[in-house]
């Protein structure tokens, strides 16, 4: 309640303090002051105020978002329907004629007060119906996911199993035919000599072998290629979960780094915090290859001279690794399907699009999560959740 005259404020005191929680001020900018951290359910104030009149007080009380939608009466003895009027535009809900009547008073604060609190349990259960519709669009989200991948998984395991038998062919023919054009060429070089071939002819002898041994060496790279993509195949058809171990997280990012490094000709930075955590249980190959999926995709979207900070830190029943690159970022479009199976923006022949998939399998499959996220000129930030030991994550909060 705001007014000047202290009798009006003890006669207000008097008749709403048994049922409700009063604060009195003589100004506006008293009543501005206070609002704030009283929180009003109901605000009366005078009309003519000294400095500040209750319609600019109004005014000031909705232009701010803690009190905009608190009910206002203006208390007036004026019987100027203009100057009512004005209040009531300043934003007003209502106004009480003086000389207060104590029935009239206690009707109309009961009744806005009623509003209110009705007005505040609406705002409440709308804001739950919110978070509840958000919750549901996640929890649709990841069943369209976990639905993807089975699907996928299932065809991985397949593709995997009728590619192992092909590759085992190549892989031991390649190696054969290398074997066999070295015996060759050996034999080549002796029977040139001893028949004392021109030098013309030897040469051509072994340009046609070194080519063959070329195809040979491509042979055993595509082969190499094609071990990897099966290898990835059986990760994300079902990784096949070790016996848990102890595993030192820091270590853990410190081995992927010199894996993924390993892979590259020119690197961008690598700035590691590492907070002290506790080590957790889980498969530290598993874990491992994950990690190097990460890295890996922070390593290409940072570019040669660019920037990868990884930081590690613990968390309730576990630790997360957030890993931040300083590339262009992902756009906004392309975020849900950055863990699907064989999705890249990476050129054709470029990249088999498993990597993430497979780091979100593995990392699924230990009971953590991952998840990514790109603001707008800031590159991307993938964060990995993993509990301190299985089922920690379902068991905590």
């Amino acid at each position: 309640m705001c007014d000047e005259s202290p009798n009006l404020r003890a006669l207000l005191r008097g008749l709403l303090s048994p049922q409700y929680e009063i604060c009195l001020t003589a100004s506006g900018e008293e009543a501005l002051e206070r609002a704030p951290a009283f929180a009003p359910d109901v605000v009366l104030s005078d009309l003519l105020l000294p400095g500040m009149s209750g319609s600019v007080l109004c005014r000031r009380l909705r232009a701010e978002p803690a009190t905009r939608d608190v009910p206002f009466v203006l208390v007036t003895s004026l019987a100027d329907a203009d100057a009512r009027a004005e209040g009531l535009e300043s934003g007003a809900d209502d106004y009480i004629a003086k000389p207060i009547r104590a029935r009239e008073l206690q009707a109309r604060v009961g009744s806005l007060v009623r509003l209110r609190r009705a007005m505040l349990a609406l705002e409440e259960r709308s804001a739950a119906l919110e978070r509840s519709n958000a919750a549901l669009r996640e929890a649709q989200h990841a069943l369209l996911r976990a639905e993807r991948f089975s699907a996928v998984g299932t065809l991985a395991a397949g593709l995997a199993h009728e590619i192992a038998n092909p590759l085992s062919c190549i892989k031991a023919g390649s190696t054969a035919i290398t074997r066999f054009l070295r015996e060759v060429g050996d034999g080549v070089s002796a029977l040139a000599d001893a028949a004392s071939k021109g030098p013309a002819e030897k040469h051509a002898l072994l340009s046609a072998l070194a080519e063959a041994m070329s195809i040979a060496g491509e042979l055993a790279d595509g082969s190499r290629r094609i071990e990897r993509l099966a290898a990835d195949l059986r990760v994300f058809a079902g990784p096949a979960m070790a016996a848990d171990e102890v595993v030192d997280l820091a270590e853990a990012i410190e081995a992927a780094w010199t894996v993924a490094r390993s892979r590259f000709a020119a690197l961008p930075r690598l700035a590691l915090d590492a907070a002290a955590c506790p080590p957790i249980r889980a498969s530290g190959a598993l874990v491992g290859q994950a990690l190097v999926a990460v890295l890996e995709n922070a390593v290409l979207a940072a570019g040669p001279g660019g920037l990868v900070r990884v930081a590690l830190r613990e968390i309730p029943d576990g630790a997360e690794i957030e890993v931040r690159d300083s590339g262009p970022g992902i756009p906004r479009e392309i975020l849900p399907r950055i863990f699907d199976p064989f999705f890249t923006t990476r050129p054709v022949g470029s990249g088999t699009g498993l990597g993430l998939a497979v780091a979100y399998g593995i990392v699924s499959g230990l009971g953590g999560d991952i998840g990514v996220d790109s603001p707008p000129g800031q590159g991307a930030v993938f964060r990995v959740r993993l509990p301190r030991a299985p089922g920690a994550f379902a068991r905590g909060a």
